[in-house]
């Protein structure tokens, strides 16, 4: 018995240390966060299911978050499997409204009904209400890693290392979920929803320790559609309304006036511009103070400076010689 709680509960801690490495580790991607949430759920539910099999005078409100955790459960594995098969590089507007629709939706109940003044409803409504948006949400996630899974799916030895990853996470998905409601209408015991999630768990990390790769599929960049026409849409904003003289102007900034997300506008002046978002601010705050030193004679050089957005002479003068091979003085001497 001992063994087996053992089994069951390293899984799951380790499962929420590794969840909240993935949602707060700094280059994560959509698919990272969303596992990394998928991995806190299924802990915490499985974490209730543990604690209640070997004490069954667990506090009550241990079985209520268990309970309203396995609401994100098939969500969390869906959008997982749509961001990776989709290559999703940004976070969904009506994904998050989702999660948020969730939220409130099981707060709301838990505050009306605490389970431990009504457990009788959080064993009836409640909870076949969690299970069905558990099992829905989990066979959308299932279509969309069949999709990544096409062809190869009876033939595993011609699975590369993601479609490898894509199908254990898949298949203990499935193995979970079905030992779930199973329990649920026929009372089959739920501990071995625990063992297969500290089994696939521990298989996933040796396969990431001893290839050396992430724990998580890698998603596949994508090449920037109409990446040309995207830059000179920001060109066109910067030459008429010169968003590059606000001297604290940010890329999120730039990027709500360009009409853009901050991530894709981060792409096209990497990949297109190639010299990144400093670079092209500076690039034109230059060009700008050329024009004043050639239209405004009233001006001192330093003036030119603050005029076309640098926020310092040193600054100012730096970005010239890099950008322009001389000095602004030398610039003006030669107009």
């Amino acid at each position: 018995m001992s063994i087996l709680f053992l089994l069951a509960s390293l899984g799951v801690v380790n499962g929420l240390l590794i969840g909240f490495y993935l949602i707060i580790k700094k280059k994560r991607t959509v698919a990272d966060s969303y596992f990394g949430l998928l991995l806190l759920a299924l802990s915490i539910r499985i974490g209730k299911s543990v604690f209640f099999y070997f004490n069954r005078e667990v506090d009550q409100l241990i079985l209520q978050i268990g309970l309203s955790a396995c609401i994100f459960i098939g969500p969390f594995f869906y959008l997982y499997s749509k961001a990776l098969q989709k290559h999703e590089q940004d976070f969904k507007r009506k994904d998050g409204l989702l999660l948020l629709a969730l939220l409130v939706a099981i707060i709301g109940i838990g505050l009306r009904f605490p389970y431990r003044s009504f457990p009788e409803i959080w064993n009836g409504y409640i909870i076949y209400g969690i299970y069905s948006v558990w099992i829905l949400f989990t066979l959308l996630g299932l279509y969309y890693s069949g999709r990544m899974l096409k062809g190869v799916t009876l033939s595993p030895n011609k699975m590369n290392g993601n479609q490898q990853y894509v199908a254990a996470i898949a298949l203990a998905m499935l193995f979970i979920t079905c030992t779930y409601q199973v329990a649920l209408f026929v009372g089959f015991t739920y501990i071995w929803g625990a063992l297969i999630f500290s089994f696939t768990f521990y298989y996933l990390l040796g396969r990431a320790l001893l290839t050396k790769k992430s724990i998580t599929p890698k998603v596949p960049v994508q090449l920037l559609e109409n990446g040309n026409e995207l830059l000179a849409q920001v060109n066109d904003l910067m030459a008429s309304q010169k968003p590059f003289i606000n001297k604290g102007l940010k890329l999120d900034e730039l990027a709500t006036q360009a009409g853009m997300s901050k991530h894709t506008l981060s792409r096209v002046l990497n990949e297109v511009y190639e010299y990144g978002f400093s670079h092209y601010i500076k690039e034109y705050r230059v060009n700008e103070a050329k024009q004043l030193i050639t239209t405004r004679p009233d001006l001192s050089l330093e003036g030119i400076g603050y005029e076309a957005g640098f926020n310092s002479k040193s600054a100012f003068f730096e970005a010239f010689k890099k950008i322009a091979n001389c000095t602004p003085a030398e610039y003006k001497k030669f107009r």
